[in-house]
């Protein structure tokens, strides 16, 4: 089933970020920063399906063009503060139910459609999990859009160059935004959340898949806990153990052995992130049965009740005299009764899933590596 997820965050000179960095990573290219006077390339990078420069529709309409590099390098230029916004990324889970076209048009509308809101140019990069990241523990499944927005609205000069203006709508402050008779940010962030909603649902429902939600997880009464934000230091040091690992299976297979890969979590931040991601996975799956139960209630009121339709349409019309000495028949039928609701999971029941299933995860583990240690006794032997 498809996930929703849709966040945005800003591209600062204040966090030591460059705007022409930032597309040059998500793209996938090498381009020049003229600002710092530096190139960044990667051009090497995996896992780059697409990019795609979209401008507002009344731009391309135009006939308008321009290049990554001149854009991004533009959106520099722009800005003359020291912590300026340089651009904005919203980063969107595309569902993996869907195809790779499908994925790449749904991407492009959810573009289009904020290009076209707020008058700025995206650079949309459409992005597959790598084997190597696969290898590491990613979902297979994650594929997803990073879409660098430019904080300032375009437009066309004398010489049908395109040129950044004012600061787009979304950019302003909630006092600018006030004064304007405008909502506050976060309210216009909610939308945008709820426009790729409705895009991405528009979409699933063509190929009749389930449908995403916008609203958090409390607000869908579902008793799931976020991650925790890793951090720089953390995940490099969850990557470089892995990274370890790797090398000394590698190492060991050439020797002619086998190694175990060590995948526990480096840090306690990675311990508690597996934590709790095991536990979601459990509370998830009962939610699901949940509403499984009241669905499957639910098709049995609405098949009852045609069948109690279909009794009384047969029975031929009463006279009125039978109608004056017989008394009325009952008219309750088992879709009348209530539906018992499901009870919901305790958290102590959750917590004594969740040792059931690390017990079960961890006898399996033992049994695997006992198999494995027998195996190599018996090669030593020959």
């Amino acid at each position: 089933m498809a996930i929703f997820i849709a966040s945005t965050k800003s591209i600062s000179r204040g966090k030591g970020q460059s705007a022409v960095a930032s597309a040059s990573y998500r793209a996938g290219v090498e381009l020049e920063d003229k600002r710092y006077g530096k190139t960044h390339d990667y051009s090497k990078k995996h896992g780059v399906m697409s990019a795609y420069i979209i401008l507002p529709t009344a731009l391309a309409a135009a006939n308008a063009e321009i290049s990554r590099s001149e854009l991004w390098n533009k959106a520099e230029a722009a800005e003359k503060r020291v912590d300026a916004r340089v651009a904005r990324e919203w980063l969107v889970n595309l569902p993996y139910e869907l195809s790779a076209e499908d994925r790449k048009e749904l991407a492009h509308q959810f573009a289009q459609t904020l290009a076209d809101r707020y008058g700025t140019i995206a650079d949309c990069a459409i992005h597959e999990p790598t084997q190597k990241e696969i290898d590491r523990g990613a979902d297979p499944r994650n594929f997803h859009a990073h879409i660098l927005f430019t904080t300032r609205t375009a437009a066309l000069d004398g010489n049908h160059e395109i040129i950044l203006t004012d600061k787009a709508s979304i950019e302003l402050s909630d006092n600018k935004r006030r004064s304007l008779g405008m909502a506050r940010v976060s309210h216009e962030i909610k939308d945008v959340r709820q426009i790729w909603e409705q895009i991405a649902n528009e979409k699933l429902a063509e190929h009749d898949h389930k449908l995403i939600d916008s609203r958090s997880y409390a607000a869908q009464g579902i008793d799931i806990e976020p991650q925790l934000k890793m951090g720089s230091v953390a995940t490099k040091l969850e990557r470089d153990k892995y990274e370890r690992e790797l090398r000394k299976a590698e190492q060991a297979k050439e020797e002619g052995k086998h190694y175990e890969i060590d995948k526990t979590p480096a840090t306690q931040l990675g311990t508690i992130n597996e934590i709790i991601n095991e536990r979601n996975e459990l509370v998830w799956g009962v939610e699901l049965t949940k509403n499984q139960i009241v669905n499957d209630a639910a098709d049995a009121i609405i098949l009852n009740g045609h069948k109690v339709q279909d009794i009384e349409h047969s029975i031929p019309p009463s006279t009125k005299a039978i109608s004056i000495d017989l008394p009325t028949p009952s008219r309750t039928t088992v879709a009348d009764e209530p539906i018992k609701k499901p009870k919901a999971p305790t958290l102590d029941a959750v917590a004594k899933a969740m040792a059931m299933a690390q017990g079960v995860k961890t006898k399996r583990e033992n049994e695997q590596k006992q198999k494995e240690a027998a195996l190599e006794q018996q090669r030593q032997r020959g």
